[in-house]
């Protein structure tokens, strides 16, 4: 049965069981469905029976004129295309742009503004083109380096918390429990678990379980714009996520209890995978040993 005949069925409740089953399992349907339940809610207004009852009287001795019956299917055809213009509406509206970065990758993207969003990897951006004049959120998910347009302002919302910018340049990460913001140029205000700090040029703020810190960061750009993160009494596991997204590989640690190795304080090239190995095989007097696309990282 053709698409347009079940709508018209539907509409007007002719299905049967077995074809009101393969219906609503159809992905349309939840948008007709919508559609209808809103229009049902349309109610028209109270009539004035004086008035009517005036003109009534009024006409009631002029000669009948013919009424002609429209074709029921006329009527069906039209509600049908009430239900495409709108769901066709419904969903332009409600659509969502996704940006993503899978591992080993970067995403350069422009937002309507024209602010330039530059996705790390392993990570990805959600947000609605409709009405950004007056709807302006980017959800993120991982890592991205923002440059706002000048004069224009967003939200970039993640799970643990929202930077506000005007004109701006600043990198938010945000991945597992951790939280990190640097400002590059302009300000940012940041807020997480109920607090709000805002940051100038060269202030990084960070929240972590609960605990916020904040740090200096002389640089201009993220170091993982020119593939080179340094890294600073970071968790060894932290570091090891990190190559693993950059380099589209699976490292293993077998050691014990690594949580209580020493935080690494170094330089990890993300353009050269035996380099940036070497880093943490050295720190940790560590041996390595790659098998496809699986690394094994083992004591000596």
């Amino acid at each position: 049965m053709k698409d347009d005949t079940m709508l018209a069925k539907w509409l007007n409740n002719e299905l049967d069981a077995k074809e009101l089953e393969a219906f609503m399992s159809t992905p349309e349907f939840a948008t007709y469905n919508k559609i209808k339940e809103y229009s049902a809610q349309l109610t028209a207004p109270e009539a004035d029976m004086d008035a009517l009852y005036a003109r009534i009287s009024a006409n009631k001795n002029k000669p009948a004129q013919k009424v002609r019956t429209l074709n029921p299917w006329i009527s069906r055809i039209a509600a049908m295309l009430v239900i495409a213009l709108g769901a066709t509406y419904f969903l332009y509206i409600n659509k969502t742009t996704t940006q993503l970065a899978e591992n080993g990758q970067r995403t350069e993207f422009l937002l309507p503004d024209n602010s330039s969003v530059t996705l790390n990897a392993g990570s990805e951006a959600d947000y609605k083109t409709w009405n950004w004049k007056n709807n302006r959120k980017l959800q993120l998910d991982g890592e991205a380096y923002f440059k706002a347009a000048k004069g224009k302002t967003f939200d970039v919302v993640t799970a643990m918390g929202k930077v506000t910018v005007v004109g701006t340049q600043f990198n938010v990460k945000a991945r597992d429990n951790r939280f990190d913001v640097t400002c590059f140029e302009g300000k940012v205000r940041v807020t997480s678990n109920g607090k709000a700090v805002l940051l100038t040029p060269g202030k990084s703020i960070t929240f972590e379980n609960g605990k916020m810190q904040t740090s200096e960061d002389k640089k201009t750009q993220p170091g993982w714009l020119t593939y080179e993160v340094v890294y600073s009494n970071e968790k060894l596991t932290s570091v090891i996520n990190e190559i693993e997204r950059q380099y589209s590989v699976d490292v293993e640690l077998t050691v014990q209890h690594p949580e209580k190795l020493s935080a690494f304080t170094g330089y990890i090239p993300m353009n050269n995978l035996n380099n940036a190995l070497e880093s943490i095989t050295t720190a940790y007097n560590l041996k390595s040993q790659k098998t496809g696309n699986k690394i094994i990282l083992s004591v000596e």
